[in-house]
């Protein structure tokens, strides 16, 4: 059964529609003048967590998210490097039981991460700066900062993220960093009487591609997501 068919609370869905997702712009940055685009996830856009063990390292991947990504309107035609706030807003949200890792190792994943009480995985970016001399006419480095939220607690965290533009209007953006379990509130997992151990650090990495396109779907999609998110949460009482 597909994982995105529950019921959807109209009303949550309509609050989280009416939200604001738009970044704050940094210092050396001004609010765009023209209205943003909203770009839609490409094919190739994947997320992993790479973690390690006593036994073996392993990665976990997904290539299941929506996300929204909105940029300045001018985005496709301009020198990126001359757009003072050429990223608006991104926010993404990835199924926790979309990962896969392998075996056992998947339910042994999704009972570390709650999945059943936390289904998504959710990054929102709340500010950056774009790094000086990094930039080109179709490419930009910015250092983000932004709320990661997992198994219902979130972070803040920075990452430095490069994004390219190509023919078409294609932009891939990625980007790694290094987060720790415990900094979730979750304990890192031991198996096998405890001589197998998880080690606390994660390493999130991602690829996204996106274009500008019909992107109605994918917000209904995304925001009914989220809706059913907010539901969940809202039963489950406040996050740890």
């Amino acid at each position: 059964m597909d994982m995105w068919k529950p019921i959807v609370v109209a009303g949550a869905a309509a609050t989280l529609m009416g939200a604001t997702l738009t970044a704050q712009p940094s210092a050396q940055s001004s609010t765009p003048s023209r209205t943003a685009v909203r770009l839609q996830l490409a094919p190739g856009s994947q997320l992993s967590f790479e973690g390690t063990s006593t036994l073996h390292g392993f990665t976990c991947t997904t290539t299941k998210m929506q996300a929204y990504i909105d940029v300045d309107a001018a985005y496709s035609t301009s020198d990126l490097s001359a757009l003072t706030h050429p990223i608006v807003a991104v926010q993404v949200v990835i199924p926790v039981k979309s990962l896969t890792c392998g075996g056992e190792l998947e339910n042994n994943m999704f009972n570390t991460l709650d999945a059943t009480k936390y289904p998504f995985i959710i990054y929102k970016l709340s500010t950056y700066d774009l790094v000086s001399g990094a930039g080109s006419a179709t490419s930009i480095a910015a250092d983000t900062r932004g709320g990661l939220t997992i198994s219902g607690k979130e972070n803040q965290i920075a990452m430095r993220v490069t994004a390219t533009r190509s023919a078409g209007g294609l932009v891939t953006a990625t980007g790694d960093e290094t987060i720790k379990m415990t900094d979730f509130g979750i304990k890192p997992p031991r198996f096998m009487l405890g001589t197998l151990r998880v080690g606390n650090e994660l390493k999130v990495k991602f690829t996204l591609k996106a274009t500008s396109g019909a992107v109605a779907a994918a917000v209904t999609e995304l925001t009914n997501r989220l809706a059913i998110n907010a539901t969940i949460a809202g039963r489950s009482g406040p996050a740890r």
